[in-house]
């Protein structure tokens, strides 16, 4: 089948962002390691609150330092010259995307936030984007840096790959891995070519 859309991580993706887990533990008062957004939604509601102001702050000031990663734009021009669908799914707040998206003069076909969906790793959000361009999970490719996106890819039946600096044991769970968006173009240019 052919390819119809590719959905990407933002954060250690497409965008270099800086956002420094330890210390938003740190801050909000939660333990090393834990998942940030699933240890704050069990949290007492005012407690939640402040977490999540918080972790938004720290957001904010991320997307408003944000730099792109080498061949973001070329990559997403080529999808688009493709007519492939581009869609974003992060577990950052919606504020923070559009604030980096102004910063760089991106734009996505969709968006899907923690806001609209169960965060990653669910497939929720996966989901929501193949119904919203009518893809099926053999026309839809997923593009992430951290174990969330390939389980939440796999979970949707989606083919997943693994954008990485360095190796990752859980990488070996995506169908490839990638060193560098170079390389993630020319695995779409390989599967586009069978399409």
């Amino acid at each position: 089948m052919a390819l119809r859309l590719v959905i990407f991580d933002l954060d250690g993706t497409l965008l270099v962002q800086g956002l420094d887990f330890e210390a938003i533990r740190t801050e909000i008062g939660l333990p090393p390691i834990v998942p940030i957004l699933e240890t704050m939604d069990a949290l007492e509601p005012a407690a939640r609150r402040r977490a999540f102001d918080i972790l938004d702050r720290r957001e904010a000031e991320a997307a408003a330092a944000s730099q792109l990663m080498p061949g973001t734009r070329e990559i997403l021009a080529y999808l688009r010259g493709q007519r492939i669908k581009v869609g974003v799914l992060t577990r950052n707040s919606r504020v923070s995307v559009e604030t980096a998206c102004r910063r760089h003069g991106l734009q996505f076909d969709a968006v899907v936030t923690r806001e609209e969906h169960r965060p990653k790793p669910s497939p929720d959000g996966v989901r929501h984007l193949m119904d919203l361009f009518g893809a099926t999970a053999d026309e839809t490719l997923l593009v992430g840096d951290y174990r969330y996106d390939i389980e939440a890819g796999r979970a949707a039946g989606v083919r997943t790959i693994a954008i990485l600096s360095v190796p990752k044991t859980w990488a070996k769970d995506a169908d490839w891995v990638a060193f560098g968006l170079d390389e993630v173009r020319r695995i779409l240019e390989g599967f586009i070519g069978r399409g």
